[in-house]
């Protein structure tokens, strides 16, 4: 069991022991007044993710594939007006989980690992699966990705991602049907 990510987590390697690639989930939904102990116990993304980018070299593992979030650090993928208040709300509110994604994101952008940052637009807890994802277009202010994918839709895109990679240290954003209602 791991509690925290401010300790080194020994053998955690050995997990990865003949992967060919790793996915990351490792963050933290609603950080802050509602869940003040996650922050407690160090900054998740960042501190985890440093620990398994470690680990993944230690076993020879080169894929890495990682959620993150839209609207993080100047990102302007997803056109639509949601970026503009998640945008604003990581300048204010959520300063904490910004610092969390963004140091999670330097981290592999300082290793020499083939990563992809996965943005998805809207995870819902509720939403039905519907076995398809999609991805948002950069530049394409027409037809934008719906906010309300399931997690399991998500998952999909990720697991596609590490056994079949077609994008290599880059971001993508990911949502629901275009069209569909947040």
């Amino acid at each position: 069991k791991i509690d925290t990510w401010k300790n080194t987590q020994e053998g955690l390697s050995k997990h990865f022991q003949g992967a060919d690639a790793v996915i990351s989930c490792l963050g933290h939904r609603q950080p802050g007044n509602k869940y003040k102990v996650l922050i407690e116990r160090g900054l998740i993304a960042t501190d985890g993710n440093k620990q398994v980018i470690q680990a993944m070299k230690e076993a020879n593992v080169q894929r890495a594939v990682v959620i993150s979030s839209f609207a993080l650090n100047g990102d302007t993928s997803w056109p639509h007006w949601a970026s503009k208040i998640m945008a604003f709300l990581f300048k204010t509110v959520a300063r904490k989980a910004a610092r969390d994604l963004i140091g999670m994101e330097e981290a592999y952008l300082q290793s020499d690992l083939d990563y992809l940052f996965v943005r998805p637009v809207g995870i819902s807890e509720d939403k039905e699966p519907c076995g398809k994802y999609f991805l948002q277009e950069h530049g394409n202010k027409k037809e934008l990705v719906g906010g309300n994918m399931a997690k399991i839709d998500v998952a999909r895109f990720m697991v596609d991602q590490a056994v079949t990679p077609t994008f290599h240290r880059t971001s993508k954003t990911v949502g629901a049907e275009p069209g569909s209602p947040m």
